[in-house]
């Protein structure tokens, strides 16, 4: 059957998952009204920059270390193992050609200079908003560099992976030694704890505040622990519990990007770069939960980082996985009906909006559910084909995305609530899958038992209502079970 839209509102009172879909939009829209009257002020930190301090691992630094405790004995000079460079990409072309290299550490601030405080999202203010900030990282010597203008500012010398100087090996005197002491030269006075030894390894824990669940561990995000020049890496387990690969000597300084790999990676609310974070500074360990009270913008980051998170790594009922290299926009726009966009022109680029039309924070779960929707219409284009999927009807799209939200929003939160199905919004995904093993509410009696991997194949080829229809019919190909399809995508019908 069906519902004439025009004369009213299509309430369909199955129980769903998130308040508000409203609209989504596949083709971009420029994010230009941020900060907008009615929303709340963001707050993301002060992470200010201090002065400048001695890095020991500086090749000068190192070099008189080695002298000091007799390495001029072995003769000749230790050479330069890595450099400390600063990037000055003129645009964000050249931006994205620095981040496209995953195995260099690229901050947005120096990193031989104290950080006051703790804040994200630095931007050198000698720079206009509209250029990329400088980028600072610490390259191998022989390292190919991206085609992006540089200046070296320090030769370094840092032994790493077991690889040490043919000078320092043939002399008596061990990494460890020379280490610590051009730490003394440097100035590097933080001492551990005598429990400690001279090394520990650096960890901690990182939590999200879940506006619905309460305090949940923040799995999946790499933290950077810092220590100088030197940066290591580790990802944070089911627990929200990360831990330094090596041995540190001394205090490190915390850090993440709100990003996983070449997958995707989350724009801040205004600038350039990947959105980051400075945790803490200078500590042994780190506790940190995520909470809006503490800090509004980066629990957004944080909120939008659990849904795609999810899509790119967990369970996600045997689907394909979205786009690779996929920016996405946290953004403060609110157009009284939009939560996110998706775009498929140019780069691909999804923004999950923050504030409903009233000015209103949304929630943990509607945020989780948006971010899972507008990833639905990526993993829709990576089934189908970009040129394809631009050719789709917005029906089918959303019929597919809202299924998806649905299901995996439902898994996580078990929250029930009632939404509107309206204009090219629909319940026809959820009614093909209720009932399944996850246990789903039916919605109606016409059909269910569906896997959402078997819809999924069904959107292969299907552009408009009825090529899904027909392709869902294939799934179990009997006139019985047809004609009962064709009473489900009567009822939920909607305009081309």
């Amino acid at each position: 059957m069906k519902f004439n839209l025009t004369s009213m509102r299509r309430m369909f009172l199955c129980v769903s998952l998130f308040p508000v879909f409203s609209a989504c939009q596949d083709e971009f829209v420029e994010d230009a009204d941020l900060n907008q009257e009615g929303a709340v002020a963001l707050s993301d930190g002060t992470l200010k920059l201090g002065k400048k301090i001695t890095n020991p691992y500086s090749l000068k630094i190192m070099q008189q270390a080695f002298d000091e405790l007799g390495g001029t004995r072995s003769g000749g000079n230790l050479q330069p193992t890595h450099l400390y460079l600063k990037f000055s990409p003129k645009n964000v072309n050249e931006l994205r050609l620095l981040e496209a290299d995953t195995s260099l550490f690229f901050y947005n601030y120096p990193l031989d200079v104290e950080l006051i405080g703790e804040g994200g999202d630095y931007h050198d203010p000698s720079l206009p908003d509209t250029v990329p900030t400088y980028q600072y990282v610490c390259a191998p010597i022989n390292y190919k560099l991206p085609d992006v203008e540089h200046e070296v500012l320090d030769e370094i010398y840092l032994e790493e992976d077991g690889v040490s100087s043919s000078l320092r090996s043939a002399s008596a005197i061990s990494w460890e030694s020379l280490e610590e002491k051009a730490c003394l030269i440097a100035g590097d006075t933080a001492k551990p704890s005598e429990t400690r030894g001279s090394k520990w390894y650096a960890d901690g824990y990182l939590k999200y505040e879940d506006t619905e669940l309460g305090v949940v561990p923040l799995v999946g995000v790499q933290v950077r622990m810092r220590y100088h020049i030197a940066t290591h890496t580790n990802v944070t387990n089911e627990n929200g519990y990360f831990k330094s690969p090596v041995k540190l000597r001394s205090d490190c300084k915390y850090s993440i990007e709100w990003k996983r790999g070449d997958n995707f990676k989350i724009r801040p609310v205004s600038g350039l770069a990947t959105a980051d974070y400075v945790i803490q500074n200078n500590h042994s360990s780190v506790n940190k939960t995520f909470s809006k009270s503490d800090n509004a913008t980066q629990w957004y980051y944080a909120s939008i980082f659990r849904g795609a998170k999810f899509c790119y790594y967990d369970d996600i009922a045997g689907l394909s996985r979205p786009e690779e290299s996929l920016e996405m926009r946290a953004s403060n726009r609110d157009d009284g009906t939009a939560v996110g966009d998706y775009s498929t022109y140019g780069s691909t680029e999804i923004h999950i909006y923050r504030y409903d039309s009233n000015g209103r924070e949304r929630n943990s779960m509607q945020i989780y559910g948006t971010t899972v929707h507008e990833l639905a219409h990526s993993i829709h284009c990576r089934v189908v084909g970009k040129s394809t999927y631009r050719d789709v009807s917005k029906s089918v799209k959303e019929a597919w995305t809202v299924g998806v939200a649905n299901y995996f929003t439902y898994d996580k939160y078990k929250q029930f609530s009632r939404i509107w199905y309206d204009g090219i919004y629909s319940g026809l995904v959820d009614d093909l899958i209720d009932n399944d093993a996850r246990g789903l509410w039916t919605c109606s009696s016409y059909v269910s038992g569906y896997t959402l991997l078997q819809v999924q194949n069904a959107l292969k080829g299907a552009k408009t209502w009825s090529n899904f229809k027909a392709n869902i019919k294939k799934i179990k190909n009997n006139s019985t079970e047809n004609g009962k399809i064709d009473q489900l995508f009567a009822h939920w019908y909607v305009s081309e």
